[in-house]
């Protein structure tokens, strides 16, 4: 057992890609979600896509949930976020 902790790796050593996105378009089924998220940037016109993100609607719930926990927390610890009708 001890060899298979060895040989785990580092958090440095993990390539896994960064992405930024400031719009979500959601669309589901009945059997998966699916997240786009995109750019909307002054630089071009439209949105640019930047990653799709499937998962089950059992886990987007799962997930949906941790979001509200961390960003109250935000809220609590940092600041409250005002969310402006668009």
């Amino acid at each position: 057992m001890a060899k298979e902790k060895d040989e785990r790796l580092k958090a440095s050593e993990v390539n896994i890609p960064e992405v930024y996105g400031n719009v979500a378009n959601i669309s589901y089924s009945p059997y998966e979600m699916e997240m786009t998220l995109g750019l909307i940037s002054s630089n071009y016109e439209g949105i640019k896509p930047v990653v799709n993100v499937r998962m089950s609607p059992q886990f987007a719930k799962e997930l949906a949930q941790i979001l509200l926990i961390n960003v109250e927390k935000y809220e609590q610890q940092i600041m409250k976020l005002d969310m402006k009708k668009q």
